[in-house]
C-alpha cells in the first residue's frame, strides 16, 4: 500500500485539524481529541502564518515565546517547536511545566468503529529516543509512527471529558525534560509522523540517530536472577543509581549482564554519543515467597472476623495507607463480593501445593462466608453483593464462582464442590452467558476435571453448553459486543481463550482459526517499550476509578487485568506451537508483579501518566483490590509454583 499522508490545518489555534493517509478506506482522522494537535498547553496563539506546504504558529505562555513550524515533506509530517524564554532572567522548568497537545485518536466506540477509525497510542518518552506507536484497534496493514527527532521527552500527561467515562483514554500531552534558559537562549523540540507497513515499527524508527533501541526478553526479574539486554548501538554507556555498568560489544551491538544488588525499581540511563535513554527493570522476591507472603496477608489483614456481621468469613477490600478494611454497598467493586472472590480463588490453589492448616481454616471461613452472602448452591445463582440481593444481576460473577468451586474441588476432592461448580453455570447460561465475553471461565479445565472424577454425563452436558459458547464467538469474528465498556482488551482476551480452551477440547480447526484473528486483535493492546510498565502490559485506563482508593481515570500500567493477555498467549501456544507466546506470556505477567509489595500488601494499579487533569500521578493506588488473579493465573498457567 501506498500511504500518503493528507494534513488539514486548524487556523483558529495553529495546530493540526486532522491527519489521514488518503489509502486508508475509513478515512480515519488519526489525530482527532477534545484539543488540538500540537497547540501548547496553557499557551496564547498570537501570530499565525500559513506557508506553501504548511503554517508557522507562535504562542506565548507566562515565561516562553514558542515558535511552532509544521510542513510536509517526502511524505512524512513534521513539527519544530523552538522554545525562548520571554523574561530577562533565567527561567526553569520542572516535569511538565510545559506540555505540547498530542492527540491520537485513541478512545472507544462500539468494536466495529473501535477496529477501523480509533487507535491504540503507545507511547514512550525516553529522554533523547521517544517515540509513539500508534496502531489502529483492528487488523490493519500500517500503523502510525511518531518519532523525536530533536531534544528530550521526560514523561506525558492526560486530559479527559469525564462525560465519557471509561471510554475515552483522553488527549494526551508530551513534556519535555527538565529544562532552564538563560535570557536570549532556545530550546528545541522537533519530531515527524510517518506511516509504516504494519510489523516494521522498530525497523523504521531504528534508522533515526536519535533512537537507540533496548530488548530484553525479561523487565521483571526475582532476586537471583540476573538484568540481560541489548542495545543496538556499539560501544554504549550505560550507568545505575549513578554508577558504569560493565558491558560488552559484540556485532555492533552493547550487551549488558548485570545481578542486581537490591529490589524494586532499576532505571538504567543508556548513553550513545549525543543520544541518551533509559531502560526500566524491576526485581521482586522470590515467586514462592511473594505468594506466600499475599496469602498471609490476606489471611492474617484482609478477612473480616465479627459473628454478628453479614460479613463474618469475608476476604475484603484492604486500604495500605489507613490500614483499615473497605466495604461499600453501594459501590459494587469496593463490595466483598465479585472480583474479591479472587482471593479466594489464589488461596484454594496456593493450598493444593504449599498444605498449612491455618490458612486452610481461612478459605472454610471464607467459602461459608460465600455460600452464606452470594452464592446459592442449591440453584446454582450467583449475586452481586451480601444477602443474596436479586436486584442486579452480573454475568461476570457466575463463571468466576464456578471457578472457585472448581479450585475448592480440587483442594479437597469433596465432590459437592463439583455440584457447585455446575449449578453455578446453568443460571449463567439461561441468562445469555452464550452472547457474553467473560475472563473467569474456564471451559477446558472444567470438562477434564468432571471427566477425571469420573462424571462423563456432567462433562459431556458442559461441553454442549461450552461449545455453543464458543461457536457463538467465532460466528461474530470481531463484532465484540458492548459489556461495562464498549470495547476493551478483556473483550478480547475471552474470545482468544475460549475459542483456544475449546479447540484443545475437540480440535475443531474452524476454532483455531477464530483464535487465531481474535489474537490479531489483541496483540494491538500491547506495546514492546522498554520498560516493566509497559512491555507486553495491556492498556487500560479506568481501573483506577472502579477500583482505586483516589478513584482516578487514567493509564494503569499494570492493572492485573493485563494478566488475561498473559493467559490468552499460554493459550495462543498451545492452539499454534509458537512458543515466543510462551515467552511473552510470562514476560507480560511477570510485569504486573510489581503491584505486589514485600509485607504481603498488594496495589490494584500503578497510575502512569505524570498527571491526569492536572492531578499528579505516578502512584501505586493504596487499594488491596482485585490484583490476586495475577497470582493464580501464573501458578496455574505458567507453572510458576512446583509441588514439593
Amino acid at each position: 500500500m501506498k500511504n500518503i499522508i493528507e494534513v488539514q490545518y486548524d487556523l483558529a489555534t495553529g495546530g493540526l485539524k486532522s491527519l489521514v493517509n488518503q489509502a486508508d478506506p475509513n478515512h480515519m482522522n488519526w489525530v482527532e481529541g477534545a484539543s488540538v494537535w500540537g497547540t501548547v498547553k496553557n499557551g496564547e496563539l498570537v501570530s499565525l502564518t500559513e506557508k506553501e506546504n504548511g503554517v508557522e504558529c507562535v504562542y506565548r505562555t507566562k515565561h516562553l515565546e514558542i515558535t511552532a513550524n509544521r510542513w510536509l515533506s517526502d511524505n512524512r509530517y513534521h513539527e519544530r517547536y523552538v522554545l525562548r524564554g520571554r523574561l530577562d532572567v533565567d527561567v526553569f522548568f520542572n516535569r511538565g511545566a510545559v506540555g505540547i497537545y498530542t492527540t491520537f485518536n485513541d478512545n472507544y466506540e462500539i468494536a466495529p468503529i473501535s477496529m477501523t477509525e480509533r487507535c491504540a497510542a503507545h507511547i514512550w518518552c525516553g529522554r533523547n529516543t521517544s517515540y509513539v506507536d500508534a496502531v489502529k484497534m483492528g487488523p490493519c496493514d500500517f500503523g502510525l509512527a511518531m518519532v523525536l527527532t530533536e531534544g528530550s521527552l521526560d514523561s506525558y500527561s492526560v486530559e479527559r471529558p469525564f462525560e465519557h467515562g471509561s471510554d475515552d483514554r483522553g488527549d494526551f500531552i508530551m513534556h519535555p525534560s527538565p529544562f532552564d534558559l538563560r535570557p536570549g537562549e532556545e530550546m528545541t523540540l522537533e519530531w515527524e509522523l510517518f506511516f509504516y507497513e504494519t510489523g516494521r515499527f522498530y525497523d523504521e524508527i531504528e534508522k533515526y540517530p536519535s533512537v537507540v533501541l533496548v530488548n530484553a526478553d525479561q523487565y521483571t526479574l526475582f532476586e537471583g536472577e540476573r538484568i540481560r539486554f541489548s542495545i543496538n548501538k556499539e560501544n554504549a554507556c550505560v550507568s545505575l543509581d549513578g554508577e558504569a555498568i560493565q558491558t560488552q560489544t559484540k556485532d555492533g551491538k552493547t550487551y549488558v549482564d548485570y545481578l542486581p544488588k537490591r529490589r524494586g525499581d532499576h532505571r538504567f540511563v543508556i548513553k550513545s554519543g549525543d543520544v541518551e535513554t533509559i531502560a526500566e527493570f524491576f526485581v521482586q522476591i522470590p515467586f514462592e515467597e511473594l505468594v506466600k507472603r499475599r496469602v498471609n496477608f490476606i489471611v492474617d489483614k484482609q478477612q473480616y472476623h465479627n459473628s454478628k456481621s453479614a460479613l463474618d468469613g469475608a476476604y475484603m477490600i484492604y486500604d495500605k495507607q489507613d490500614q483499615c478494611l473497605i466495604f461499600d454497598e453501594l459501590f459494587p467493586d469496593f463490595n466483598a463480593s465479585r472480583e474479591r472472590l479472587v482471593m479466594g480463588i489464589l488461596i484454594a490453589k496456593y493450598l493444593q501445593y504449599r498444605p498449612d492448616e491455618h490458612i486452610y481454616e481461612s478459605l472454610m471461613k471464607y467459602y461459608r462466608y460465600v455460600s452464606r452472602e452470594f452464592f446459592d448452591e442449591e440453584t446454582g445463582m450467583v449475586y452481586n453483593t451480601i444477602g443474596k440481593n436479586p436486584k442486579f444481576k452480573r454475568l461476570y460473577n457466575g463463571p468466576w464462582m464456578g471457578m472457585f468451586m472448581m479450585e475448592l474441588y480440587k483442594l479437597t476432592k469433596e465432590e459437592h464442590f463439583l455440584d457447585s461448580m455446575m449449578r453455578a453455570m446453568y443460571p449463567y447460561y439461561q441468562n445469555g452467558g452464550d452472547n457474553f465475553y467473560p475472563n473467569g471461565l474456564t471451559m477446558y479445565e472444567t470438562v477434564e476435571v468432571l471427566r477425571s472424577a469420573g462424571r462423563h454425563e456432567d462433562a459431556e452436558k458442559i461441553s454442549e453448553m461450552f461449545k455453543k459458547h464458543a461457536d457463538r464467538i467465532a460466528a461474530n469474528g470481531l463484532n465484540y459486543p458492548i459489556h461495562e465498556v464498549r470495547y476493551e482488551q478483556t473483550i478480547v482476551t475471552p474470545a482468544v481463550n475460549l475459542t483456544a480452551q475449546m479447540w484443545m477440547l475437540n480440535q475443531d480447526e474452524k476454532l483455531a482459526e477464530s483464535c487465531k484473528l481474535h489474537m490479531t486483535v489483541l496483540n494491538r493492546f500491547n506495546g514492546h517499550q522498554p520498560s516493566y510498565h509497559l512491555n507486553d502490559v495491556s492498556l487500560r485506563h479506568w481501573d483506577g476509578y472502579w477500583f482505586g482508593k483516589r478513584m482516578m481515570y487514567g493509564d494503569t500500567m499494570p492493572h492485573s487485568a493485563s494478566v488475561h493477555t498473559s493467559v490468552a498467549f499460554w493459550h495462543y501456544a498451545q492452539v499454534t506451537g509458537d512458543q515466543e507466546y510462551l515467552r511473552r506470556a510470562e514476560s507480560g505477567a511477570r510485569n504486573t508483579l510489581c503491584l505486589f509489595h514485600e509485607d504481603g500488601s498488594a496495589s490494584v494499579c500503578w497510575l502512569y501518566p505524570l498527571t491526569v487533569n492536572g492531578i499528579r500521578c505516578e502512584y501505586f493506588d493504596e487499594f488491596c483490590n482485585e490484583q490476586d488473579g495475577v497470582l493464580y493465573y501464573m501458578i496455574k498457567t505458567l507453572g510458576m509454583l512446583d509441588k514439593k
